[in-house]
């Protein structure tokens, strides 16, 4: 692998975001060609002249849940994320923009399990769209809740469905600060995230889903857990889906182990063919 395709980690300001999208990983050799977003995409339309005729004219999708409060009786966690459909072109650009099936098995696990993450800080690796953070933080069970993705674009549409999701007077109930940050993964970076975004404090539970995809992460994923996961008690939640990648969960199991922690398989569903892991400090 290049320099070039290597995960940024140059020394920046901790306040400028480093444009990123994660197609620089999954294609190395050959990234696909750029795709616009949005009213981007419109704008060249008129400039060229040009119309795809197989361009999907509304590639857009919303996906909306009404999740069961385990803390309130006869009590919804109503939210809506709005992304891209599976198929749509900018799927390819940025892997994040779509909602993929773990993400959903995570929510059942934090669901079933609000008493491991009562009054703690939590962050969201990889987040995509937010779904597993934004339930986190209506939940309201949270003391802080960050959402951190290092695709600049998936970051444009968290920002968008914290927005949307923030119901005014229906959120009362909601105590906890939410948050949402890029953090590409890695030592250094990651030192800087710690210093200047999390001010120094730790994070007393990890989570994550569907952030497995190539060899080449592995190890800037585990340089990020070790530097914000908490000593003490810090827990790595991770929801991991069997899919056509070049990398195994045997091989992320081992890798943890290599790099100082220890696990645990707390969910799963063999038949879709997707875990959930618990991580910790041996």
């Amino acid at each position: 692998m290049t320099d070039e395709h290597k995960l940024p980690n140059e020394s920046i300001d901790e306040l400028v975001e480093t444009p990123w999208t994660d197609d620089v990983i999954r294609w190395p050799d050959d990234p696909p060609k750029k795709v616009p977003c949005d009213d981007d995409d419109d704008e060249e339309e008129e400039e060229t002249g040009f119309m795809d005729p197989f361009k999907d004219p509304d590639p857009f999708q919303k996906f909306s849940f009404n999740f069961q409060n385990p803390l309130v009786k006869d009590d919804t966690v109503d939210i809506t994320i709005r992304g891209y459909k599976s198929e749509a072109d900018e799927i390819w650009q940025s892997t994040g923009l779509t909602l993929w099936r773990a993400s959903e098995f995570l929510c059942e696990f934090q669901l079933a399990n609000p008493q491991m993450f009562q009054g703690k800080r939590v962050l969201e690796l990889g987040a995509g769209l937010g779904l597993n953070g934004i339930l986190m933080w209506k939940m309201g069970i949270c003391s802080t809740v960050c959402i951190t993705d290092g695709d600049t674009q998936a970051l444009v549409h968290i920002r968008e469905n914290i927005k949307m999701n923030h119901n005014g007077h229906d959120d009362k109930r909601i105590s906890s600060l939410c948050s949402c940050h890029q953090l590409i993964w890695g030592k250094e970076t990651s030192e800087k995230f710690l210093k200047h975004v999390a001010e120094g404090k730790s994070y007393n539970v990890l989570i994550a889903s569907d952030i497995i995809y190539a060899e080449c992460i592995i190890q800037p994923l585990w340089e990020t857990v070790h530097t914000l996961l908490s000593r003490s008690d810090g827990l790595f939640v991770m929801a991991f889906a069997r899919r056509r990648v070049p990398i195994s969960i045997e091989f992320v199991l081992e890798s943890a182990t290599q790099h100082g922690f220890q696990y645990e398989m707390v969910q799963e569903d063999k038949e879709e063919g997707i875990w959930v892991y618990k991580f910790r400090f041996k």
